[in-house]
């Protein structure tokens, strides 16, 4: 009963691995209503990034990008979604990113996408802080989200794969030595 759970198990969770998704950023779709970014490192300086100005605030940005990279990788559940300080984004998308928050959309053991948005306005258009100014590209945006998307190589994921199985087959051997 054991063996047969244990080979569905590692079955499923390499299917679920090794899953075909989204292999590079420009696999996303671009934000609605929003202007490209074409300042440095927004564009090919940095792989996997991409940023848009827009007025669409945090909850729009991170259930759109939510919804797509679900759609991208067709599983039926959605990705984990993950809050992180925003000075984390100066570590995982670039030096020098302004940031109001930071999220992580992660399909654990497989790839993550970083949701990095930088709002100086509240959703009335009243300033967060002195100084505060609309970006201006084409009138005027209030927002700007930058986009990070850290892709797994299949190799990785089958030798992760192998080290989850072979640790979990030892460790039932250990056990049943200890219990016995």
């Amino acid at each position: 009963m054991m063996k047969k759970f244990f080979l569905v198990f590692s079955a499923a969770l390499l299917v679920y691995m090794i899953w075909p998704g989204p292999s590079n950023i420009s696999d996303f779709m671009s934000l609605p209503h929003s202007v490209k970014s074409d300042l440095a490192g927004d564009t090919v300086q940095i792989p996997n990034v991409v940023a848009y100005f827009s007025d669409n605030f945090r909850e729009e940005v991170v259930s759109f990008y939510l919804e797509n990279y679900q759609k991208k990788t067709r599983l039926p559940f959605g990705p984990m979604r993950l809050n992180h300080p925003p000075e984390y984004s100066w570590t995982v998308i670039k030096k020098h990113t302004d940031s109001t928050y930071f999220e992580e959309l992660i399909y654990p053991l497989r790839d993550s996408l970083y949701v990095n948005g930088f709002e100086p306005f509240y959703q009335d258009g009243s300033p967060k802080f002195w100084g505060a100014g609309k970006f201006n590209v084409e009138g005027g945006f209030f927002t700007k989200a930058t986009l990070r998307f850290y892709p797994s190589k299949i190799a990785t994921k089958i030798l992760v794969w192998l080290g989850i199985i072979s640790s979990i087959y030892l460790l039932s051997k250990m056990g049943k030595k200890i219990l016995v």
